[in-house]
C-alpha cells in the first residue's frame, strides 16, 4: 500500500512538473492576431513596406500590388505608408476622432482599433483590391470547422462619399460573406463579430479574405483575431496558472523526497 502511495506520488510529482509547459492552441491560422508583421504599411510590395506572417495576397487588376495593410489604432492618427506614400509625412490616413486638420480631420465617427489589441489587417475595398490568403493545413476531410473573426469597416481621408462594404470569406471552395454595412461619408462602423462551420473538402484548404466596396471612393476594411478550430474538438481543458502548477509541482516533490529520506532511515 506504501509502496502504491509512493509511486502514485511520484507519477503526480512528474506530471505536475510536464503539465506546467503544456499549451492548448486549437486554432489552425497562423497569426490570426496579425501581430507577427513587417511593421506599419502595405505588403507584400516591392520595395519592402511590411508583411503580415503567414498571409499572403494576389496582384490586383488595376494597379501593380494590392492595397492591403498592416494598421493599428492610430491609423488616423499617425496613418500608414504605402507604395505612393513610402516615406514620413506622406502617410495614408482613415477617417477618425484623431485624424489631423491637415487631413481633413478630426471625424468624431468612433473609429477605434480592434478589440483584440496591438495590429490588425486594413484592406482597400474599392482599388487594387485583392484577397488576403492563407494555406489551412493539417485539417480532416469532411470535418466542420468553425471560422470566428471580428470586422469593421471605415473610409480613406482621401475622398469623400458614402460607402456600402462589405468582406468575402472564402474557404476553399465555399465562399460567404459579412453581409453588406452602410457607411456614411467620414463614417466608420464596427467592430463585429463573425463565425460560421465550414466543412472541409480534404488535409487543406484555402483561405480568403476580400475587402469589397464601390471602385472610386474611399472604403477601407478591417479584419483581426481569425481563428479556425475544429467545431466537435473538446473545451480547452482548465489548465492552472503557471505560479500554481510550479507550486503544486514542488509540493508533490517535497512530499517524494520526504517519503524516500523516512524510507532509507527505516531500512
Amino acid at each position: 500500500m506504501v509502496r502504491g502511495n509512493f509511486s502514485s506520488l511520484r507519477w503526480l510529482c512528474l506530471l505536475l512538473a510536464a503539465s506546467g509547459s503544456l499549451a492548448w492552441s486549437a486554432n489552425l491560422v497562423t497569426n490570426g492576431d496579425f501581430e507577427l508583421n513587417g511593421g506599419l504599411g502595405q505588403i507584400d510590395v516591392s520595395p519592402a513596406i511590411s508583411y503580415a506572417t503567414g498571409w499572403s495576397t494576389s496582384t490586383p487588376s488595376d494597379a501593380t500590388y494590392a492595397f492591403n495593410f498592416i494598421v493599428n489604432a492610430d491609423a488616423d492618427n499617425l496613418g500608414f505608408p504605402s507604395v505612393f506614400s513610402p516615406t514620413a509625412g506622406t502617410n495614408i490616413y482613415v477617417w477618425g476622432p484623431d485624424t489631423p486638420p491637415g487631413k481633413g480631420g478630426p471625424s468624431n465617427n468612433g473609429f477605434t482599433g480592434s478589440p483584440n489589441g496591438g495590429y490588425f489587417m486594413g484592406m482597400d475595398g474599392g482599388y487594387a483590391t485583392a484577397a488576403v490568403t492563407q494555406w489551412i493545413t493539417g485539417l480532416t476531410g469532411g470535418v466542420d470547422y468553425t471560422l470566428s473573426f471580428e470586422y469593421a469597416f471605415g473610409q480613406f481621408t482621401d475622398q469623400f462619399g458614402a460607402t456600402n462594404q462589405s468582406i468575402t470569406v472564402g474557404f476553399g471552395t465555399a465562399t460567404d460573406t459579412t453581409g453588406t454595412y452602410a457607411v456614411p461619408s467620414q463614417g466608420f462602423v464596427g467592430w463585429n463579430a463573425y463565425s460560421k462551420t465550414f466543412t472541409a473538402s480534404g488535409t487543406s484548404e484555402l483561405l480568403s479574405f476580400l475587402a469589397v466596396g464601390p471602385y472610386g471612393l474611399p472604403p477601407f476594411a478591417f479584419l483581426d483575431n481569425v481563428v479556425l478550430e475544429e467545431s466537435n474538438s473538446p473545451p480547452p481543458p482548465a489548465v492552472p496558472e503557471p505560479a500554481t502548477l510550479s507550486l503544486a509541482a514542488l509540493g508533490a516533490c517535497l512530499v517524494v523526497g520526504r517519503y524516500r529520506r523516512l524510507k532509507a532511515r527505516q531500512g
